[in-house]
This record gives C-alpha cells, structure tokens and sequence, in this order.
C-alpha cells in the first residue's frame, strides 16, 4: 500500500472523525480526497459514503457510485454491499434485484454482515433469486454471529415459526433478546407477545 496515501487518510480520519483532533469534514475531506485519488481503497470507499449522505460534501450518487466502483477495484468488499444496495433500492434509477443478489454475494462472502442480512431477506422473499428460506436462515446466522441486530431479530422470528428450521420458543427468545439488547423495538415487543401467549396457555391464540 501506498505510505503517502496511508498517512493521507490517517489525516483525514482524524479530522472526519475527531481522533485527537476537533471533528472537522472541512479540513478532512481534502485528505481523503488526496488518499482516494492515490486509489486508497478505503478512502474511495469512506468519500463514496460521504457524497451518499452528503456529509461535509454536496451530496451526489452518482460521484458516490463512482467511487464505490473504485474501491471495489481495489478489493473493498463493502464496496459491493454498497452497489448492491444502489441496485436493491433504485438509487440512480438502477433498479434490479438479480444484480443487487450478486454483488450482495460478493460482500456476504467477504464476511459483511449487512450483506448477508440482505441476501437473507432475498432469500426468504424470492427476490432476484430463488426462494429458499433455509438459505436465508444461513446468511442470518452468519449476519447475527457478528452482532446483526435486524438478523437475531429475523432468526428469532424464523424459530418461532419454522421458518427454513425446527420450532423452537427457546432459541427464538434467545435471539430477540440479543436482538432487542441492542435497541431493536420491534424485538422488544415481539418477546412480550411470546411469553404473553406462552403464559395464557394453547387457547391463547383462539
């Protein structure tokens, strides 16, 4: 890796970020500018997000875009969760989930647990591959492994019901509590619906 670049883009974390220096996208953002530009791929990558989000930049996906495609040449897996994403969610009027799937492979595989969440839900929805919810159950499980809240919260979902595994109210409640551990509402809620149900006996759902 090129030096110049990597202390080009410790500079501009430091002021991004405000590492031991006052936060400051103004007299960072030309750092990670001079880093993306000597094809820093983490700097193309972190550039692509700020013009996504408009932070310190005028926002623009299509400059976003363009650097997320840099950095994915340069082997920044998240870079192709990104492009998934402009894929998955009409961003630029790119609009398909057979692409999207791809590059949702691509990142999942490199161990990006957004990524395996979102190829989960393809999955478990049929879209833009075949519907295969014991697939889908796999990329939750890799997703909640690395602390995933959305995935603990589908998984627990998906024990509760059968959904691609066996029944199971004990593993379900385990991961809705890791789940709603991390702030999840809609997990909080879910426990108290199962135990509620799990307290008023069979007839409960009469």
């Amino acid at each position: 890796m090129d030096e110049d670049a990597e202390k080009l883009y410790a500079l501009a974390r430091k002021y991004i970020l405000g590492e031991g220096e006052s936060q400051s996208y103004e007299k960072g953002i030309p750092y990670l500018q001079k880093a993306a530009d000597l094809e820093h791929s983490k700097a193309q990558y972190n550039l692509g997000i700020l013009l996504h989000q408009g932070l310190g930049v005028t926002q623009s996906q299509e400059e976003a875009f363009y650097y997320f495609k840099l950095a994915l040449a340069g082997g920044h897996a998240r870079s192709a969760y990104m492009i998934g994403c402009y894929f998955a969610f009409g961003y630029l009027s790119l609009s398909s989930y057979e692409i999207a799937v791809q590059f949702f492979q691509q990142a999942a595989d490199s161990g990006v647990a957004d990524a395996q969440y979102d190829l989960g839900v393809c999955l478990l929805d049929g879209k833009g591959i075949n519907k295969s919810e014991e697939l889908a159950v796999k990329y939750f499980k890799l997703a909640s492994d690395l602390g995933h809240g959305d995935a603990q919260y589908n998984l627990g979902i998906c024990y509760y019901y059968g959904i691609g595994l066996p029944v199971s109210e004990k593993k379900a409640l385990y991961f809705l509590e890791l789940a709603a551990k991390q702030g999840l509402t809609k997990a909080t809620d879910a426990i108290s619906v199962i135990t509620k149900l799990a307290y008023q006996g069979p007839h409960a759902m009469l």
